[in-house]
């Protein structure tokens, strides 16, 4: 299967933790969503078979008008049959969320959400700069569930300062009273070039100590499990049947083709990125220059990348997988250090999946990076 990701590279305002690339100012909103349809155009023939999903992120598209959103999505009916996709999910924001948008999404054939609620902790969400508040989280969920949506994914936010003094228990089981489908919860990270950066730059501000960040992991791990959440990804769960198929296309290297600044795509094992710029991508679409850098990636690389991404999932990769695409000597030297691994407790080797023992889940790319073939 495979997917598409378009991105929207548009917010109200910035929070303080995010690194993705956008822009506050909405002035080129509109022009900026006819050139993502004339990328679309002219990239038609692109387009990977057996597509399965649609993602639109950003950025926040709850943004996009009625009308912009049409846009978008006729340019893509010319290409593809929307109707047929599994899964068509838009990330939204608590405070765009109202009877109207909800109607209207349905009917241009968006059948999942991606809720960005982060927490439902008011001085917590003024801390990240977000916009809404817990009033608007709880509105918009019960709306949410009015329109029938039954498909959606709540963003939940842990790792934060113990200042805060944040009562997890609290916020999970106000969120999960709403029976999302999904929820992907994210650890906070400080990244430079976020108002949290330049706190951390400062040493106004420090990530919470390891032993913390493991502790509130496994809590939330085995709460979300409790209530009959499958812990598939490290940072994702689901009910049955509802893990994200889009996202799991990006874990299981399929290919997914991107549209729109900063958008990624993967394609016959070649890496592409439009440029991160709103106003050069707008230049350098209309007049056909090149808007965007790939590589092709070796055969090891694209072997550390399965070992990467798949030490992310439950189902961890495949052993036989990997050693059929390397040398003799190549398999001997990653068999040592899968052995040194599983003799720190950090793997597990069952019936030739190799996966991470989940209360070191954490570690992940730490175990990835030791087990980089080079």
């Amino acid at each position: 299967m495979s997917g598409i990701y378009i991105h929207i590279p548009f917010c109200k305002q910035a929070c303080h933790y995010c690194d993705f690339h956008f822009s506050t100012s909405l002035k080129s909103k509109t022009t900026l969503i006819n050139y993502i349809t004339k990328e679309i155009e002219l990239r038609k023939k692109e387009f990977p078979n057996n597509i399965n999903s649609l993602y639109i992120g950003g950025g926040t598209p709850s943004l996009l008008t009625n009308n912009e959103l049409s846009i978008i999505f006729n340019s893509l009916k010319k290409v593809i049959d929307i109707t047929s996709l599994k899964e068509v999910t838009i990330e939204v924001n608590p405070e765009d969320i109202n009877r109207e948008k909800l109607n209207f999404l349905k009917e241009i054939g968006v059948n999942r959400l991606s809720i960005g609620v982060q927490s439902t902790n008011d001085k917590v969400l003024k801390w990240m700069n977000r916009i809404h508040d817990k009033q608007q989280v709880l509105l918009s969920l019960k709306l949410v569930k009015e329109y029938e949506f039954e498909n959606f994914s709540i963003d939940f936010i842990y790792g934060t300062p113990p200042f805060l003094n944040r009562d997890y228990e609290k916020e999970i089981s106000t969120l999960i009273e709403y029976l999302p489908t999904h929820i992907s919860s994210y650890h906070l990270t400080i990244e430079k070039g976020t108002y949290f950066g330049h706190l951390e730059k400062k040493k106004e501000l420090e990530n919470i100590e390891d032993q913390k960040s493991e502790q509130e992991f496994l809590w939330l791990s085995k709460k979300l499990e409790s209530s009959g959440y499958n812990h598939y990804e490290i940072s994702n769960f689901s009910l049955e049947g509802k893990q994200s198929f889009h996202n799991s296309n990006y874990w299981k290297q399929l290919p997914y083709i991107g549209f729109g600044p900063g958008a990624h795509s993967f394609l016959k094992g070649k890496r592409r990125w439009n440029v991160s710029n709103n106003s050069q991508y707008i230049k350098k679409v209309g007049s056909k220059q090149s808007y965007f850098e790939d590589e092709k990636l070796s055969s090891l690389d694209l072997v550390n990348e399965t070992i990467m991404l798949g030490l992310r999932t439950k189902e961890g990769f495949e052993l036989d997988k990997i050693y059929s695409n390397l040398s003799r000597d190549k398999q001997k030297i990653l068999n040592t250090k899968i052995q040194k691994l599983i003799a720190e407790d950090l793997l597990t080797l069952k019936e030739n999946n190799i996966f991470m023992n989940k209360k070191k889940w954490l570690l992940s790319e730490y175990a990835a990076r030791e087990l980089f073939t080079v």
